[in-house]
């Protein structure tokens, strides 16, 4: 489900990309989305809620949070291995595109009907597998379906997209 989610994230990433001062090729952010979503899953299967909470909770997350500070340096490591950036780039990267990212989710969460705290510990159970994640009814919540869960996701993700362009 994170990978879904981070994939609302496509255009303004790669308009980010496009700003930033590093070499973006055409699958850079797919790459990104990737190496955060595995590390936010990795996170919550071993109970480190702490980003993932911090991602969905509908406030701004400072580039100096502790949630960043955590996911900086393994973030860092995926983008070296995935783009080939050497150590500075990828930190350089990683600390400009945490903020971004947690930001835009952020919003998305205030922008949603749903209050905040069920959205944020809807993904956390979700991504830690749990009974009672209803994927879809987050997807259709943050991408203004009401939560009603009843659209598929196929149908969510090019809504998505056109959000975005």
């Amino acid at each position: 489900m994170i990978d879904q989610l981070l994939k609302m994230a496509d255009g303004p990433l790669k308009e980010f990309l496009a700003n930033s001062n590093v070499d973006a090729g055409p699958g850079d952010a797919s790459a990104i989305e990737e190496v955060l979503g595995s590390l936010l899953q990795k996170k919550a299967q071993s109970g480190d809620l702490s980003a993932v909470k911090e991602m969905f909770s509908g406030a701004d997350t400072p580039a100096d949070s502790p949630a960043i500070q955590g996911l900086s340096g393994d973030f860092a490591s995926g983008l070296m291995e995935k783009l080939g950036l050497n150590s500075q780039q990828a930190m350089s990267l990683a600390a400009a595109a945490l903020p971004m990212l947690m930001n835009f989710f952020n919003q998305r969460v205030n922008d949603a009907p749903q209050d905040n705290n069920d959205i944020m510990n809807s993904v956390a159970k979700a991504l830690q597998g749990g009974p009672g994640a209803g994927g879809a009814d987050i997807l259709g919540s943050l991408l203004g379906g009401g939560g009603k869960g009843g659209m598929d996701l196929g149908g969510l993700m090019n809504m998505g997209k056109g959000l975005f362009k």
